[in-house]
């Protein structure tokens, strides 16, 4: 269980928010202590004279500054005492600034901030920091001495970082390898390639990926010489050859990046399922291509629909030729009769004129 390593209260203009301090980071490692390999008792450090080798009691050890190479100036602790800052239990909250302003260089250590008493003026001020986006500056006192702190809201809670000071941070043109970066000259050609293998390398942060393998080998180690067990060392890894063209080198580390993402679990999968739906295109495809099997079947069903077609429009077009002849014939004989009947008419009148003339 977590416990606090100091507790006290956010004060900014006239609030005043309870709160205490844990540590956000557990740092690992592996401590060994010096035993006597005759008798394996510990190895104690003496507080011994520099120039006689004799012991010294604690009574008459001093504080010294070292101005020079052998001089020193005494100090005194109660000198030190009007200067030590004084132990208030507050983080006091100056100013509030865009997280983007802060140089990630200037971190420290990081703690997590947990309400004391009441939670609710925490969480309000969590929220709004939050909603703001803004980062609280203030300065603290932790075991007589004074801290610049950042406090950031992340999902509804507070995160404190100790910031170092300005004149604590190395000014990078100090660094004589840094300056003379101004004078290389690099291609367009050798950007674009570190571009491109920058970005076949790009993915998200998953920070548990990465762990401290020497730390877990060392103690799988102890635990197994603990049971008895005899734990067979790893094969030294071979040196990897250095490449003097840089070209080169990037051109095979973009070629590695590649292989590694195609051969990927998730990325096989994704290019199996798109390879199925490319197969069944492919089919589509191949069916509409001349002289395939499948173009060929196809083409002969069209045939055969076109024939049955063409069949179909031909014994309709006789049948209806025959059904104009009979109409045309049933005409002509109705034709016929009407005039044979007009004729036996004109003749019947006239033989009755005949007779009433005679009469």
């Amino acid at each position: 269980m977590a416990r606090p390593v100091w507790s006290g209260t956010i004060s900014f203009g006239l609030v005043a928010i309870p709160v205490k301090l844990f540590h956000a980071v557990r740092k690992k490692s592996v401590s060994f202590n010096q035993l006597d390999e005759r008798n394996m008792a510990r190895i104690r450090y003496r507080k011994v004279n520099g120039e006689t080798g004799e012991e010294v009691a604690d009574e008459h050890i001093v504080k010294a500054y070292e101005v020079s190479k052998g001089s020193y100036i005494v100090i005194d602790p109660d000198e030190l005492e009007p200067f030590m800052p004084a132990a208030t239990k507050t983080i006091d909250l100056e100013e509030f600034v865009d997280l983007d302003q802060i140089d990630p260089v200037y971190f420290d250590t990081a703690y997590h901030l947990a309400p004391d008493v009441n939670a609710k003026p925490y969480a309000l001020l969590a929220r709004a920091m939050e909603a703001s986006g803004k980062v609280g500056i203030g300065r603290y006192v932790m075991r007589n001495k004074q801290y610049t702190a950042a406090i950031r809201a992340e999902e509804g809670r507070l995160v404190m970082s100790s910031l170092a000071y300005a004149d604590e941070v190395v000014d990078p043109a100090e660094i004589e390898a840094i300056a003379e970066l101004a004078d290389i000259e690099v291609s367009d050609k050798e950007v674009l390639m570190a571009e491109s293998l920058v970005e076949s390398l790009s993915a998200d942060f998953e920070p548990w990926k990465y762990h401290d393998e020497y730390y877990e080998q060392v103690m799988t180690l102890i635990e197994m010489k603990r049971d008895g067990e005899e734990m067979v060392a790893p094969a030294a890894a071979a040196e990897a050859p250095k490449v003097i063209d840089i070209m080169a080198a990037l051109e095979a580390s973009v070629a590695a990046a590649k292989a590694s993402r195609e051969n990927h679990p998730a990325r096989r999968a994704a290019a199996a399922k798109w390879g199925a739906k490319d197969r069944a295109g492919s089919d589509e495809e191949e069916a509409s291509e001349p002289g395939s099997s499948a173009a060929t079947k196809s083409t002969a069903t069209t045939t055969a629909q076109k024939k049955a077609a063409a069949k179909k429009s031909t014994a309709g077009k006789a049948a209806a030729k025959k059904t104009a002849a009979k109409k045309t014939a049933a005409r002509k004989t109705t034709s016929k009769k009407t005039t044979a009947k007009k004729t036996a008419a004109k003749k019947t009148a006239a033989k009755k004129s005949a007779v009433k003339k005679s009469a």
